[in-house]
C-alpha cells in the first residue's frame, strides 16, 4: 500500500518548518536537577578565571602587607563587580586588580579606562546605599596593575567626574 505524500507548504510555510526543525536541533539538553548541598557543584572554572583568582590572592597580600584591613571581594550588583574592598585607617578603598601578561597594548593599568572608572563608582554607591552599615567613611579608589609579573599598587587613581 503505497504511502500518502502530505501537500507541500506554501512559501511562507515553508520558512516556519525550516525554522521550527532548526530551533528543535539547537535545543539543548536538560540538566539534571540536584538539590542544593546534594554533591551540586559549580562549573569549573577557565584558566582565565584561574589567572584572575591568583592576581586577586597576590594583591590582597600586598595590601595586608602594607596595613589595609580585608573587608570584602568580589561585590556584585547590576552595575558591575568590584574585585576588593579593604580599609586603610579610616578611609574606605575600593580596590581594582588587573593583570596582564605584557605591557605591548599599554599593560594592566591602562585598561581601567573611563567606562571602568564609572561603573566602578556606580557599584561602589550601590555597595554603600545596601550593605554598608553606620556613617559614611571617606573612600577613594585604587587599582592594583600586574604587568608580567611586577605588581604596581595605584592609590586614588580617579574621583567622580
Amino acid at each position: 500500500m503505497p504511502r500518502k505524500r502530505a501537500p507541500a507548504p506554501a512559501e511562507g510555510e515553508a520558512l516556519l518548518y525550516a525554522l521550527a526543525a532548526q530551533a528543535r536541533r539547537r535545543r539543548r539538553a536538560p540538566r539534571p536537577r540536584t538539590q542544593a548541598g546534594m554533591g551540586a557543584q559549580p562549573p569549573a572554572a577557565s584558566p582565565t578565571q584561574h589567572a584572575g583568582d591568583a592576581a586577586q590572592a597576590l594583591a590582597l597580600r600586598h595590601l595586608e602587607a602594607a596595613g589595609l584591613v580585608f573587608l570584602a571581594a568580589n561585590q556584585r550588583s547590576r552595575t558591575g563587580e568590584i574585585d576588593l574592598i579593604v580599609r586603610d585607617d579610616d578611609t574606605l578603598v575600593f580596590v581594582e586588580v588587573r593583570s596582564r601578561q605584557s605591557a605591548r597594548f599599554g599593560g594592566a593599568a591602562a585598561s581601567v579606562g573611563h567606562d571602568k572608572q564609572r561603573r566602578l563608582w556606580r557599584t561602589a554607591q550601590v555597595f554603600l546605599q545596601t550593605r554598608w552599615r553606620g556613617p559614611l567613611p571617606p573612600c577613594r579608589f585604587d587599582v592594583v596593575a600586574i604587568d608580567d609579573g611586577v605588581l604596581t599598587w595605584l592609590r586614588d587613581v580617579f574621583r567622580e567626574s
